[in-house]
């Protein structure tokens, strides 16, 4: 009879399970006697114990994100079932991890150096996914989708979003960071106290590949079920369940994935059926000119110079000069009432900064994809406003409180026509957080370049940050009657904005500048506090997004009608400037001037947060178009100014014209930035 020897214990039946013999795995079969067995086998018991912990952390953090409207019994059932809906993607995501740990655990077995390895691997692998999973609390609740990579690298990597994102992180969330990581591995030792030596046998038999398999089919099946159950009833996009109803780790790595098969990076990947043109063709003859407002430059001298201020994240949604009930433009509705024009629908063609930079630099519309034109596509060779001014013997400056380096948008703008870039780099010592420095000092920058060569003519655009989240708030809080801390310290920065905007105007007045310059505001894009199930900007075309003010200021303007409703869009604007001027616009621009009649009655708008939507408005009518779901939004906007009525259902055909047109946007825009050195 042979006995085995004490340095060889044998294995017991679970364990040789777990860690394979040669007759049970084959091609994973290993070396005799590579550790043992028993060392082996203390993974079951570790990967049983983290999984249960990190379903515990998923499952309460959806528990926090649900709300809990509960007064009844059977109104605490349906709550359950909405969690478990909302829970069933985390869920699967980590039973699927749990699965590939148990294909991994039989070939780690093979010697000691991979088995710590292993071990060590698995507790930072749980480890990292319980603390994502906290922090995926407050991405929802300050961006309301979760994190992709595209989404990443368009908002310009994480280290830039230091300000906007701790600064909201509570003490409470800081706790529950460090609770989940106590929950994670303290689940094995709760589980070792429990059942004590079956504890050892019961995770080695509930991990074998058998059992994970099998528990890991009926996640999925459940998972699929909560799916479907998902896109039939919970059809709304900004419904707050649908938005969670999502494993922020599944959808993370699966942009990753994407990101990987694309042949272009950042690419939309998008295709369509039939696509209209006619927005993007010049007509076969030239539209009839009827009578339309028109700068007075008779009895006004023609402006020399043009000074565009762009107000950061300012939505018209917010100003009282717009019909917001906040007082936030005093100062703002005096001056266009005193000397200048209101634009009442004016609409940016994407809410993003570096999307909007194009427009407002070139005059085209900004490419449709996660790429940006300032920081990828080195070659773009439509001349800018900068350009177009330098060869009239102009000066330029282009000022930020924030940083052009962001994205790489320096670049951008001394590879076109840039005389002088000042930002918060050159102001440093007068930053107000890590987004950058005070606007007032920004535009007392400004001045200071202009009193240099004070009969030259020039040009400058400044762009101010003190409205960018997470908004600098200067002296005491006003109180504006809202319940939202940040749209209360918002409402705050758009007032100061609108202050800086009234000292600005005095110090041209002083300087004997105002009959020579005009003067431009307009906003960047908007920003949303809720509405729409959305918060900040990039993730919707709805109006509190895309709807910004336009204001222009000279004395040539002051006997037009104060405000213009007509429905036009951000590659107006230079075309405009360069007619005020008395300079003819470069062919490659796509916008016609605000003075002249619109030969395209209708504005396009896309968002990119982590999904495409495109957007259009034609009169009244607002369309929205989800491209990765195919889901449509139509709104009347003389009925329903916020958006809230969807009646796409109701008008099939009206939505099929507008889709087809918006097919035609991306298609003329990728032939056109090909064209010009942005493919």
């Amino acid at each position: 009879m042979q006995i085995a020897s004490p340095m060889e214990p044998r294995l017991n039946e679970p364990a040789a399970k777990l860690c394979g013999s040669q007759a049970q795995l084959g091609p994973w079969s290993i070396e005799p006697n590579p550790l043992p067995p028993n060392r082996a086998a203390s993974l079951a018991p570790q990967l049983l114990g983290q999984s249960a912990g990190l379903m515990l952390v998923v499952l309460a953090v959806k528990i926090w994100l649900l709300p809990f409207p509960v007064g009844t019994f059977g109104e605490f059932l349906r709550y359950l079932l909405r969690l478990a809906i909302v829970s069933a993607p985390d869920l699967q995501f980590v039973a699927v991890m749990t699965g590939g740990w148990c294909l991994l655990i039989p070939l780690l077995c093979k010697r000691r150096t991979s088995l710590a390895l292993g071990k060590w691997g698995l507790m930072a692998c749980y480890a990292v996914s319980a603390l994502y999973a906290v922090a995926s609390v407050e991405i929802f609740r300050w961006m309301m989708v979760p994190l992709t990579v595209q989404l990443l690298s368009f908002a310009g990597g994480p280290e830039l979003m230091t300000s906007s994102v701790t600064g909201s992180f509570s003490a409470s969330l800081w706790a529950a960071l460090a609770g989940s990581l106590v929950v994670v591995f303290v689940t094995p030792i709760c589980g070792a106290f429990a059942l004590g030596s079956r504890w050892q046998t019961f995770a080695q038999r509930a991990m074998s590949v058998r059992c994970a398999m099998a528990a890991l089919g009926m996640v999925l099946a459940t998972a699929a079920v909560c799916q479907v159950y998902v896109e039939r009833n919970w059809t709304d996009p900004n419904r707050w369940e649908r938005r969670i109803a999502q494993s922020p780790h599944a959808v993370l790595l699966w942009s990753v994935v994407e990101e990987c098969f694309k042949a272009e990076s950042l690419s939309l990947s998008y295709t369509s059926e039939a696509a209209d043109l006619y927005d993007f063709s010049p007509p076969a003859e030239p539209l009839p000119k009827p009578p339309r407002p028109q700068p007075d430059f008779q009895t006004a001298a023609r402006p020399t110079n043009v000074f565009i201020l762009v107000l950061e994240s300012v939505g018209a949604h917010y100003l009282s000069l717009y019909g917001s009930p906040h007082n936030t433009t005093p100062h703002l509705q005096r001056l266009a009432a005193e000397r200048g024009v209101v634009f009442d629908q004016f609409y940016v063609h994407s809410p993003s900064s570096c999307k909007s930079l194009v427009p407002l630099t070139a005059g085209v519309y900004p490419r449709i994809d996660w790429r940006l034109t300032v920081r990828d596509c080195p070659d773009f060779n439509v001349p800018t406003l900068a350009q177009v001014l330098g060869k009239q013997g102009y000066r330029n400056c282009f000022l930020h409180a924030g940083y052009w380096s962001w994205k790489h948008r320096d670049q951008y703008l001394t590879a076109r026509g840039a005389d002088l870039l000042i930002d918060a780099d050159h102001l440093a010592e007068w930053k107000v957080n890590s987004w950058g420095v005070s606007d007032r000092v920004m535009l007392e920058s400004a001045l200071r370049w202009i009193d240099e060569a004070p009969g030259q003519p020039f040009q400058a655009l400044a762009w101010t940050i003190e409205t960018h989240h997470p908004y600098v708030v200067s002296g005491e809080e006003k109180e504006f009657g809202v319940k939202d801390r940040e749209l209360n310290r918002y409402l705050n920065a758009v007032r100061a904005a609108d202050e800086q905007i009234a000292w600005l105007v005095e110090q041209l007045d002083k300087r004997g500048l105002s009959d020579s310059t005009l003067l431009v505001i307009t906003g960047d894009h908007g920003e949303l506090f809720g509405q729409h199930g959305q918060r900040v900007h990039n993730f919707g075309v709805y109006e509190e997004s895309v709807h910004v003010p336009l204001i222009l200021l000279h004395p040539s303007l002051k006997h037009l009608p104060k405000r213009l409703p007509e429905v036009r869009q951000q590659i107006d604007l230079l075309p405009t400037v360069l007619e005020m001027l008395g300079h003819p616009p470069p062919a490659a621009w796509q916008g016609v001037s605000l003075w002249q009649q619109n030969p395209m009655p209708r504005v396009y708008c896309f968002a990119l947060g982590n999904q495409a939507i495109l957007g259009l408005r034609d009169g009244h009518y607002k369309y929205h178009f989800h491209v990765a779901s195919g889901q449509e939004e139509l709104y009347n906007l003389s009925l329903d100014p916020h958006e809230h009525h969807n009646i796409a259902p109701e008008h099939p055909e009206r939505c099929w014209q507008y889709q087809i047109r918006l097919n035609g946007l991306v298609e003329h825009q990728r032939a056109f930035h090909a064209a010009h050195g942005a493919p």
